[in-house]
């Protein structure tokens, strides 16, 4: 059985990347073309190892951050630090200060929804392409059930909370080590910042999105109970330069379950857009 605490990991610096906001950024040089990573809510920039060790090995440069309120970035109180307009943002300026002379988004989830958004708004570097994780055409994250009720009471159903997302986010035969790695890393986020993110979602117009000529890729997990397969089928229907994949016996962490066949995707998106760098040999 693997121990993922002796893995590699992507570790950053904390910068502000603006004013009053430090969010921890992990970097690493290569070649022209930068790939950025944006995970989901709950997540944090380490989800990516995988893709980061492999992609850095084929000579692209990497760049992954953690979202305020999550991983090592700094964590307000104030609920209005994690508007929807706030986190993206954040993201148009981490694309724009470590873009490059070619650009690719990475998301996953709820950093599909930030991804698309920034997009929308009209980044300061040129994106080349975007593959998309665990996504769907409507926003998934919804205000009803125990998301409603004080942060003091959410803590008590925290054993409930986690057996749930447990369950809804992971295939039945995923790693049984991998997913008590990463359940435990979950018990370091405050469900106060969770609820920030959920009352202040604002998913993309479903409209716009028809004017966003990037070539998309949009891949989901078959047994996906957080944003089913459906959701992300028809977001590509919605994206004019989308295709779409589903990965058997995979869940909602599909860069963790599956890396091997989210790398083949990514490959495959950057063949229609001649991005491909070829692999360093030492």
């Amino acid at each position: 059985m693997a121990d993922y605490r002796d893995l590699p990991h992507v570790r950053g610096e904390l910068l502000q990347i603006r004013p009053g906001r430090r969010l921890s950024v992990a970097y690493q040089a290569g070649g022209d073309s930068v790939v950025f990573f944006g995970h989901g809510g709950g997540g944090n920039k380490d989800q990516w190892r995988e893709l980061w060790r492999e992609l850095g090995r084929r000579g692209y440069s990497l760049v992954a951050w953690d979202l305020l309120g999550h991983g090592a970035s700094d964590r307000p109180n104030d609920p209005r630090a994690y508007a929807w307009n706030e986190l993206v943002a954040d993201e148009l300026e981490v694309l724009r200060r470590f873009g490059g002379q070619r650009n690719v988004i990475v998301a996953h989830s709820f950093g599909t929804g930030l991804a698309l958004s920034a997009l929308l708004a009209g980044p300061a570097v040129k994106i080349e392409a975007a593959l998309l994780l665990g996504s769907q055409l409507h926003r998934p994250l919804k205000r009803k059930g125990l998301l409603n009720l004080p942060v003091w009471v959410l803590e008590f159903f925290r054993p409930r909370l986690a057996r749930g997302f447990r369950q809804a986010a992971w295939h039945p035969k995923a790693d049984p080590a991998l997913v008590a790695y990463e359940d435990g890393l979950a018990q370091g986020n405050s469900l106060r910042v969770f609820k920030a993110l959920v009352a202040h979602a604002r998913w993309p117009d479903s409209v716009a999105l028809t004017r966003l000529e990037v070539p998309i890729a949009v891949v989901a997990g078959d047994r996906d109970g957080l944003t089913p397969a459906q959701g992300g089928e028809e977001l590509a229907r919605q994206l004019p330069q989308a295709t779409f994949r589903v990965l058997e016996n995979c869940g909602h962490q599909l860069m963790l379950e599956k890396p091997g066949e989210v790398l083949e995707a990514f490959e495959g998106l950057l063949a229609r857009v001649d991005l491909l760098e070829p692999v360093q040999r030492v």
